[in-house]
């Protein structure tokens, strides 16, 4: 498993972000367990264009790079902040730019694809965003995505530490189960086929 390439993405435009540190938290305990390299796409690192149906070759700049990093990596851990009870704009807008194999592209980075969630939130009160806003949306690329997520809350952080050892246990267990899945599916015809259901 060493050779795959595990890729954080983190749906905030915050630098001084809660997602980031929790993103990071389990691509280390990913990268520690299986020794899988790690890379990181934080939304607020990037000047990313407003999708527009435009395909995946014509864009350029930081919207090009954001896009192949998403291309080149075998797995994914993806994290958001809750807004209004969903994930961001920011990461939708990133979404929205990735091709399906059918449109905007002959690629289809999330197809097939093992996909680690985790939110985070002020509050305990948004942490099903989880599974009816974000899960669903990668459901339409065909990914398969571990089926536990992670969630923390402010009071699970001080000054952008994570502080709350159960949430930090299980954030490095999605990491690890992230890649693990992604080996399962890599030994499964039928998982590594199934693609999207339309």
């Amino acid at each position: 498993m060493a050779d795959r390439t595990l890729l954080g993405i983190v749906g905030s435009v915050s630098a001084d972000s809660r997602t980031r540190t929790a993103v990071e938290r389990a691509l280390e305990a990913a990268a520690d367990a299986h020794g899988v390299e790690t890379e990181l796409l934080h939304l607020a690192d990037y000047d990313l264009a407003t999708a527009d149906g435009r395909g995946i070759d014509n864009y350029e700049g930081d919207t090009a790079d954001a896009l192949q990093l998403i291309v080149e990596a075998d797995a994914y851990v993806v994290g958001t902040p809750v807004y209004r009870g969903s994930y961001s704009g920011a990461l939708k807008n990133l979404l929205d730019m990735v091709p399906r194999g059918q449109w905007q592209g002959d690629v289809a980075p999330f197809e097939n694809a093992a996909v680690g969630l985790l939110a985070t939130g002020a509050t305990d009160h948004h942490f099903l965003a989880v599974d009816q806003e974000l899960r669903p949306a990668f459901a339409f690329f065909g990914a398969h995505t571990v089926g536990g997520a992670a969630y923390a809350t402010a009071d699970h952080f001080e000054e952008r530490e994570l502080v709350e050892e159960p949430v930090r246990e299980r954030l490095e267990t999605l990491g690890e189960a992230t890649i693990e899945l992604a080996a399962a599916i890599d030994k499964s015809e039928a998982l590594g086929s199934l693609g999207p259901a339309i």
